[in-house]
């Protein structure tokens, strides 16, 4: 293997770090404490935001401002990123918390350990705890007076959407973008998209001026295309192995959805948005969850094969 003790090769870190975060991920008493990048990211937001988020007549100047604040805090972390990744690629053994880093930037187990304390309480009748552990997965879409209002079939329904939007932000665009440009590019996606995160919760708590914020949500979705786009494709060969599913509706919905994983997966499911099971939500979110479960396998599967590939060629 290349490099300081296989340091080199950046697919077998990730594949370490699939397997620290399937450890580690949604135990609460180690998430309380985890030192995660995307705190330090938030942070630095929140002090641009400040800094130059501010009220502004002229629609031009709020995006030039947004444009300067994401230029600076993507430069930031990828230097960030390549100083932290040339320093433990080139001493023995220090790739192991690059390893370490990497798995805090995942959280593929850690929703599906809150998922299930979703349906666990759903199937309790608990609609407030349900409310509670869903509402950190789906914050950027609903604020919490809106979950409030949902009842037990469309928390069902919304805890769907939070399996989808998971596994693409918590697997397939970390996973994307380290693979291809390694810390770097793992840095910049996700301080990207905490400031997408901010804005979007900030404009569904009180609505402000959006040009500044334009600019990180553009950019938040350039960066969760392709993975999207990845996870769609997943969860529909994934339903091949989950009876109940609907391949045809899964690839029919996938392009004519906003979000291609959302819609594959609510068609996978043969859910209809409007018209939210009463009777069956049980069986959609043990089917789901088992959709995205096989995702998983076939994108850790997908890595595996790339690594083989390169060592091979």
């Amino acid at each position: 293997m290349p490099g300081v003790y296989g340091s080199a090769e950046p697919l077998i870190l990730l594949l370490l770090a699939l397997g620290v975060e399937a450890l580690y991920g949604g135990a609460s008493t180690i998430e309380r404490w985890l030192p995660r990048p995307r705190r330090l990211m938030a942070i630095f937001v929140s002090k641009f935001d400040g800094a130059l988020n501010r009220s502004s007549t002229s629609t031009a100047v709020s995006v030039f401002n947004g444009m300067v604040s994401v230029l600076l805090l993507t430069g930031m972390f990828a230097a960030l990123g390549y100083a932290f990744s040339f320093i433990t690629r080139n001493a023995p053994f220090l790739w192991l918390i690059e390893v370490i880093v990497i798995a805090f930037c995942l959280d593929y187990r850690a929703h599906q350990v809150r998922l299930r304390r979703v349906r666990k309480a759903l199937a309790l009748k608990s609609l407030v705890t349900a409310r509670g552990e869903l509402y950190p997965l789906v914050s950027a879409l609903f604020r919490i007076t809106d979950l409030n209002r949902l009842d037990e079939s469309q928390l069902a329904a919304a805890s769907v959407g939070g399996m989808a939007r998971g596994f693409v932000t918590g697997f397939a665009a970390p996973s994307l973008w380290y693979g291809l440009l390694g810390l770097p590019g793992l840095f910049v996606q996700q301080a990207v998209h905490q400031g997408a995160r901010f804005y979007r919760q900030r404009h569904l708590q009180a609505p402000q001026e959006k040009g500044f914020s334009k600019v990180f949500l553009g950019f938040d979705r350039v960066f969760l295309v392709l993975p999207d786009a990845i996870s769609a494709l997943t969860f529909i060969c994934a339903s091949l192995f989950v009876p109940g599913t609907s391949l045809g509706q899964a690839f029919a919905r996938c392009w004519r959805g906003r979000h291609m994983a959302d819609a594959a997966l609510g068609g996978a499911l043969k859910l209809d948005p409007n018209m939210p099971s009463e009777t069956n939500w049980r069986k959609e979110l043990e089917r789901g969850n088992l959709v995205v479960l096989i995702a998983g396998f076939i994108g850790i599967g997908l890595i595996a094969g790339a690594v083989l590939l390169r060592f091979t060629i």
